[in-house]
């Protein structure tokens, strides 16, 4: 009988974090404190390059620091480390296929021999029910981001942005969680 090898996603361990921790400050404190902003930039690192699961990269960046941590690697910089493994990350993510924002609304799904105007109506009236039940910044955010048509659409984009006082990519990520919701919303009704 042949063994086979199963391998295992690398879990962080306590004596690993505790290693990450002094890597960073002496004092344990000083060192939660820098592990926190350490991982907040790492996640504006993603977002920034339109990267959708962030704080999941994030995290995975400071397991692997920590895994190398706690292989005896002594780092110089450990923040600059990280940032080399941010890249490599960054790049191992683009390479996965991943749900991203489209440029339409959502589609309520038809057959293609669907041509009864009253089936239509139905999704319609699904559609409007299920904007009104979102609230009425989100309702303006959702209609808003796919409004107009190419350089219109990117306009009002970024007007629509600069009115909530955040980043393209933070938009970009509430229209999914929207445009989700509203998948959901329509399919259930349909049923």
């Amino acid at each position: 009988m042949s063994e086979i090898a199963i391998k295992t996603k690398w879990q962080l361990t306590q004596a690993a974090f505790d290693r990450l921790l002094a890597a960073l400050s002496a004092d344990r404190e000083e060192a939660g404190e820098k592990y926190l902003l350490l991982r907040n930039n790492l996640a504006n690192f993603f977002e920034v390059r339109g990267l959708m699961r962030a704080e999941e990269a994030a995290d995975e960046v400071l397991n692997r620091l920590a895994r190398k941590l706690e292989s005896g690697e002594q780092l110089e910089n450990p923040k600059t480390y990280a940032l080399g493994i941010a890249r490599m990350v960054a790049l191992e993510m683009r390479r996965i296929p991943e749900q991203t924002a489209n440029d339409e609304m959502p589609e309520v799904e038809t057959s293609p021999f669907d041509d009864e105007a009253e089936e239509k109506e139905e999704k319609l009236k699904c559609l409007e029910k299920c904007l009104h039940e979102l609230t009425p910044e989100s309702r303006r955010i959702i209609i808003g981001y796919y409004q107009g048509e190419k350089r219109d659409k990117i306009e009002n984009r970024q007007k629509l942005a600069d009115n909530l006082g955040i980043p393209q990519t933070a938009l970009r990520n509430r229209a999914v969680r929207l445009r989700d919701k509203l998948e959901v919303c329509i399919t259930d009704c349909l049923k």
